[in-house]
């Protein structure tokens, strides 16, 4: 495809951030890449061309958990948002939409008016119905796999508060196919059991239909230390990063809004709104995307891989990343020494199909730290990660000043 080339070439690194009183070794792989493409020269903004003074690790941890574990399904996002505007407090003016997006505007005196996208749902489910015994049948609000779901715990908001149940789980004695093997239910088959004896006592609790049900996990960290394991990583890894960007950026000379979007698990929607409603120069949508480095998958064709660096996405279904803002990011990434990985996608989507097509066209790029098993009740993402979309997204907005915008857009020369 001619003018959408990229040629990456491995580079051999082996960057430290310093968190606090910790080190923490951002690791190298064979998919950390350098682009060796002529990009626009990176330029320095008010003097900055450095790693920013990060958050500690324990803080970061902290962050992360109270995201994941927030019950914010698509429609239902109010405690991820109530997080992002509580911790944002001073950064900006923060305003919510009618639809439920968060705004906060941090407005500096010159320079390309950037975004921050992060999605603030998380794949979930409505009861669909009450049964005469007190069941819950559901609909899925955004993509599951049902051989994830028998047996697991759930909670559901109810209007009188929430109420702890699992979805059931036939026992093999009882599950047998035609074939004498194990069937595999449909999500219209699934139902959640919350102890109610009948529809009605299930009612007195304050469940009705439209009632939002979410996965009931409680994060935790993982053994080595640098790895955290919990629901709603997709994306609240994403909102970690956005919420630590805007800090440390606060008080300096930057044209930001950062926004916390609703219902992108259920069609992008929240972003249909905020792509229109302000001037937006360039935008980073801040994800959480899934990770190919597990076994079944190809290692030698992996884009996603844990503690390898942030995610720097060029193509998805529905969105191709302008070639020099992915150029551009890269060479800012190495010469700050923060590692990354380059993905094209032959499946998925993200806030991205829809900022890039607003206005006059947005100039818009993904950063995202691979998360294992996302779309499920348990993810895992590699806290190294998180620190390098973090600071590639600093980076790019401190040093995007009015020439090097000009210089990755297109032209007719």
């Amino acid at each position: 495809m001619p003018g959408f080339i990229f040629g990456f070439k491995c580079k051999n690194l082996t960057p430290i951030l310093h968190i606090g009183d910790k080190r923490l070794i951002l690791n190298r792989g064979q998919n950390q890449h350098r682009m060796p493409n002529p990009v626009p020269e990176m330029k320095r903004k008010n003097g900055k061309n450095s790693i920013s003074s990060p958050a500690s690790l324990p803080e970061t941890i902290d962050l992360l958990s109270r995201l994941s574990a927030a019950h914010a399904v698509p429609g239902f996002e109010d405690e991820v948002r109530a997080i992002l505007h509580r911790e944002l407090s001073g950064a900006g003016k923060g305003s919510v939409d009618r639809m439920g997006n968060y705004h906060l505007r941090m407005k500096g005196k010159s320079g390309p008016h950037v975004g921050i996208d992060c999605h603030m749902d998380e794949v979930g489910f409505m009861v669909q119905s009450i049964t005469p015994d007190g069941f819950l049948r559901l609909v899925d609000l955004g993509g599951w796999s049902p051989l994830t779901l028998s047996a697991q715990p759930m909670v559901v908001l109810g209007s009188k508060g929430k109420i702890h149940g699992a979805i059931g789980s036939v026992p093999p004695h009882f599950n047998r196919g035609k074939s004498g093997g194990e069937s595999i239910p449909s999500i219209a088959d699934l139902y959640v059991d919350v102890g109610a004896r009948d529809a009605a006592e299930a009612r007195e609790w304050g469940i009705a239909l439209g009632t939002a049900v979410c996965p009931d996990v409680q994060p935790r960290l993982m053994h080595n230390g640098s790895r955290l394991i919990g629901k709603a990583l997709d994306n609240r890894v994403g909102c970690a990063a956005a919420i630590q960007a805007a800090r440390a950026l606060q008080g300096e000379d930057v044209n930001l809004s950062l926004f916390g979007t609703v219902q992108e698990e259920g069609g992008l929607r929240g972003a249909e709104i905020t792509r229109n409603s302000t001037d937006l120069d360039l935008m980073i949508v801040m994800e959480g995307s899934p990770a190919d480095d597990t076994p079944g998958q190809l290692s030698s064709s992996s884009q996603g891989m844990l503690g390898r660096g942030v995610q720097i996405r060029c193509y998805d279904p529905t969105h191709i990343t302008n070639p020099k803002l992915a150029q551009w990011s890269c060479r800012l990434a190495d010469s700050l020494h923060i590692p990354y990985q380059v993905a094209v996608r032959r499946t998925g989507g993200t806030n991205a199909g829809k900022y890039h097509l607003g206005a006059h066209g947005i100039p818009t790029i993904v950063l995202a730290p691979p998360v294992r098993y996302i779309h499920s009740h348990l993810s895992i993402v590699d806290l190294n990660d998180l620190i390098a979309t973090r600071e590639l997204a600093i980076a790019m907005i401190r040093n995007l000043d009015d020439p090097t915008y000009r210089e990755l857009l297109p032209s007719l020369g």
